[in-house]
């Protein structure tokens, strides 16, 4: 009887131990395998994060915050075939290191230039090095505090004054439907080329016809070369920019319009040659005799 009542007793912590070990175990591999799929995007042998990428191409900013978010300090690596990898982080302190601290170790690099030349050429949006820093000490004349000061309290306030809140009005009025994004591009659009080049689009009211064509270009470009980054194959794009179809050939007619409103802005400036030819970007960059137009 005791013998029984031993190997019963000894069946049941036998059991009972399988059991904690199972459950425990299973427990762990769940948990493993949860937190290996919110720790950056799902990377496949030789394929990288192509399958996820192939998926969510068309909301790449969407699916790139969904993972960042689910990501050790809002960081993430990608890998695509190609050498086409990276790394792509929401973390406050690593943007500054990157933008501020130690932004000489961090360049644009090859592919970013090659990608925009056609629509930003070389300027400071898409230069390196030396050529960088010294549209960058010709910018920073004019982006200071007070500059900056004098012309939210000038250019945005008229602009505010004179177009945003009558168009607002009158379509309160009126009960039209409005397109916000639209109407608050339009807004900013003119103050850029304001402060830029101390030109008035007038996208948002006035007739401002080639002005709003130039904005709805600059659009079109800055989508469009853009979305050569996102090209499943890489360099793809260069294919269809050779046979001028597609997309290259919808960008190079953005490109053109862009070109043609911006050369003509510049070669009317360069020929006034006016006493105030420090009072917005473009004149301070015309003043240096070292750009070419």
């Amino acid at each position: 009887m005791e013998l029984i009542f031993s190997l019963q007793s000894a069946l049941f912590f036998f059991l009972l131990s399988l059991y904690l070990y199972f459950h425990f175990f299973t427990s762990s591999k769940r948990s493993s395998a949860t937190t290996a799929v919110n720790t950056g995007f799902k990377h496949y042998p030789l394929l990288g994060a192509l399958p996820g990428y192939l998926k969510n191409r068309h909301r790449f900013i969407d699916w790139s915050a969904e993972t960042l978010k689910h990501s050790p300090n809002n960081t993430a690596v990608f890998y695509r075939p190609g050498k086409v990898h990276g790394i792509i982080t929401a973390n406050p302190a690593n943007v500054e290191y990157i933008l501020k601290t130690n932004f000489e170790n961090y360049p644009k690099g090859d592919r970013f230039i090659t990608h925009l030349e056609d629509f930003l050429g070389r300027g400071i949006f898409n230069s390196d090095g030396e050529l960088w820093r010294v549209q960058r000490k010709t910018a920073s004349y004019e982006f200071n505090t007070k500059s900056l000061r004098n012309f939210v309290m000038d250019s945005v306030r008229s602009e505010i004054l004179s177009r945003l809140v009558p168009f607002l009005t009158k379509a309160s009025k009126t009960e039209q439907v409005l397109d916000l994004q639209d109407i608050l591009e339009r807004f900013a659009f003119d103050n850029i080329c304001k402060v830029a080049f101390n030109f008035d689009p007038a996208c948002l009211g006035g007739d401002g016809t080639s002005g709003s064509e130039f904005m709805r270009a600059f659009e079109n470009g800055t989508a469009l070369s853009s979305g050569r980054f996102r090209y499943a194959v890489n360099k793809f794009w260069k294919v269809k920019k050779f046979f001028n179809i597609g997309s290259e050939k919808t960008l190079k007619s953005s490109i053109d319009i862009v070109h043609e409103f911006a050369n003509n802005i510049i070669r009317s400036r360069m020929e006034e040659r006016s006493e105030n030819m420090d009072e917005d970007l473009l004149s301070r960059f015309i003043g240096n005799s070292e750009h070419s137009p």
